[in-house]
């Protein structure tokens, strides 16, 4: 029998774990959101090395995979109250995992695109959105969600209903240069000369941000949907903002493929297990086991359109 193996250590440091800046969200350049400091400890890891047990049932060696999270961004990845590391992206990893009978999956908290990079883990499971720049050092799995993004506002605001809408309320919003929530308003404003949102670039992170539209030196924010409430009780601001829906034809504007995926590093090694997830991703999204595990977390189906699945990003 394949055993199963999951990695418990002390998570204490948790709790100050910083939330980094990215949004990919979700399937943006923010999805890098809560790249956790290293875990470091490095006296209690264990080597890369073959974990020598052997599937009984076909005599093939089961190789142990390190897997890499910050655990620090609910729902996606993040430790519950009896300590133990879950979300919908831990979930989707787990059940790849449990399809290949090779392999075993342990999962530790750290700096998911560092650990990949030094080759000390095998595959980076943290929300992560496709960037070009990304697609240099790493390779990408097939998709195995999708993200969706919501205005926030001031509760006492009418809710917005496009991007229209904010131009013409004179709204400011604040944005990271670079960001593809600030290079889609920027395409707008190229487009729609009578119709130009006021972008104030910042570098500011979720908590000054978020200040910043109940202070008014802000009017809006566009930011990841399913984090929005988790990130107001971090910062101790509940009931002072909400998330109001985008129409979908504004999210495909903002973010036509708003996907997340997994990360391996770009050798034969991280190809080699690539491969394997990309079959069994494609299994899980044409079994509805995709469609289970993210209405699961969000009561609705975000797994990714079929498209997806027929050729990798890099």
């Amino acid at each position: 029998m394949k055993k199963i193996i999951w990695r418990k250590r002390i998570l204490t440091l948790l709790a100050t774990a910083a939330l980094g800046a990215a949004l990919t969200g979700c399937g943006s350049q923010s999805g890098n959101v809560a790249s956790a400091a290293n875990a470091g400890n490095t006296d209690d890891v264990e080597s890369n090395t073959i974990d020598s047990d052997t599937n009984t049932d076909n005599q093939t060696q089961v190789r142990v995979i390190k897997g890499v999270t910050s655990g620090s961004l609910a729902p996606y990845m993040y430790v519950d109250e009896n300590n133990e590391l879950t979300g919908v992206d831990i979930e989707i990893a787990r059940e790849v995992f449990n399809r290949i009978p090779e392999y075993d999956l342990e999962i530790e908290v750290a700096d998911a695109l560092q650990g990949v990079l030094s080759g000390q883990y095998d595959i980076a499971i943290n929300n992560y959105g496709y960037t070009d720049a990304r697609a240099e050092t790493y390779y990408f799995s097939y998709p195995y969600k999708t993200t969706y993004n919501v205005y926030i506002q001031r509760p006492d605001d009418t809710p917005l209903t496009s991007l229209q809408d904010i131009a013409d309320r004179g709204y400011k919003i604040e944005l990271g240069a670079g960001s593809l929530t600030a290079n889609a308003l920027e395409q707008w404003n190229a487009e729609n000369p009578d119709h130009q949102i006021d972008i104030v670039y910042t570098e500011t992170n979720f908590q000054v941000k978020f200040e910043h539209l109940i202070d008014k030196t802000a009017d809006v924010a566009i930011d990841d949907g399913p984090i929005l409430d988790t990130l107001l009780g971090k910062f101790g601001l509940e009931g002072q903002l909400v998330g109001n829906e985008i129409d979908p034809e504004t999210e495909d504007f903002l973010f036509p493929q708003n996907n997340t995926y997994f990360l391996f590093g770009k050798n034969d090694d991280g190809y080699e297990i690539r491969e394997k997830v990309d079959t069994v991703l494609k299994e899980m999204k044409e079994d509805g086991t995709l469609a289970k595990i993210t209405s699961k977390y969000f009561n609705k189906d975000t797994s990714p359109k079929a498209e997806y699945f027929e050729s990798t990003k890099n």
